[in-house]
């Protein structure tokens, strides 16, 4: 092929990257709003708007991930005309410490795209904390005895209960001649030990908060324990604050081999929800 022909072929690729983008705007207000934090559950306008760049729009897609997770598709609409308006009220998602991207995708006739996205972080509503104390979790190899926790609720829970509610599950296997002392959870919930004068200084949702915000990089899906300790709990539970301290008050060891009845006994401080 001449030198020439080629040129022009080479010229003349891209067209299709230089087509006209579409315009997006994105933007999301309300009163619980500070900066790019939004208070839990509150109460949020999110306005949408696009504009082809070529004679009309192809369609407006409209979705949400929540902890950069799979996208939830919020809307997803066919457009024929050259611009495009939407103004949808809703409740902010997510849960207290999650960070929620919302995002607009607008695609042209002419095979171009535009996305533009806004990202809040939940924090939560003011509150003061409920406050449990002599709860108690088995070893999970004991016969008829509580071996979970459904912080959340409240309460110990049986072998039984369903895995979505057992924030706290004794992790010692059913190979275990010895208690494990170490906890992990039925449902996601990550935990970290911290300072024990963050027991006493915990008086509101807003301190657990703040501690979470300072460790969450470095929470874990299980922790070993020993008398004294304070945790830090972040339940999967889907509620406006699922943020808790536990307290480690006293743990009963049972040397016999064979003896599973093993327990540990601890205080926990968030806001409980009924069930």
């Amino acid at each position: 092929m001449p030198v020439a022909a080629m040129a022009f072929l080479s010229s003349c690729g891209g067209d299709e990257d230089d087509a006209p983008k579409p315009t997006a705007t994105l933007t999301i207000t309300g009163d619980k709003i500070k900066g790019t934090e939004v208070e839990v559950s509150s109460d949020i306008l999110v306005t949408a708007s696009a504009t082809a760049g070529s004679e009309s729009l192809k369609s407006v897609l409209f979705t949400v991930k929540i902890n950069g997770g799979n996208a939830i598709t919020v809307f997803d609409t066919a457009v024929t005309s050259k611009s495009f308006n939407v103004s949808l009220p809703t409740k902010a998602l997510g849960s207290t410490g999650d960070d929620v991207v919302y995002t607009v995708t607008v695609n042209d006739a002419n095979g171009s795209s535009e996305s533009k996205s806004v990202t809040l972080s939940v924090i939560p509503k003011l509150n003061g904390l409920d406050g449990g104390a002599n709860q108690i979790v088995y070893n999970a190899n004991a016969q008829s005895q509580d071996i979970a926790y459904d912080l959340v609720a409240g309460f110990s829970l049986s072998k039984g209960s369903a895995p979505i509610d057992q924030d706290i599950l004794d992790a010692t296997r059913a190979t275990e001649a010895q208690w494990a002392k170490k906890w992990t959870s039925g449902n996601g919930t990550k935990f970290i030990k911290v300072a024990t004068n963050d027991w006493n200084n915990a008086t509101s949702n807003t301190y657990l908060f703040s501690l979470y915000k300072a460790n969450k990089d470095k929470m874990t899906a299980d922790i070993t324990f020993a008398e004294g300790d304070v945790i830090l709990a972040k339940s999967t539970q889907v509620v406006d604050f699922n943020i808790y301290l536990i307290q480690i008050t006293k743990m009963t060891d049972l040397p016999a081999v064979g003896n599973n009845n093993d327990f540990v006994q601890f205080s926990t401080k968030g806001i409980n929800y009924p069930k």
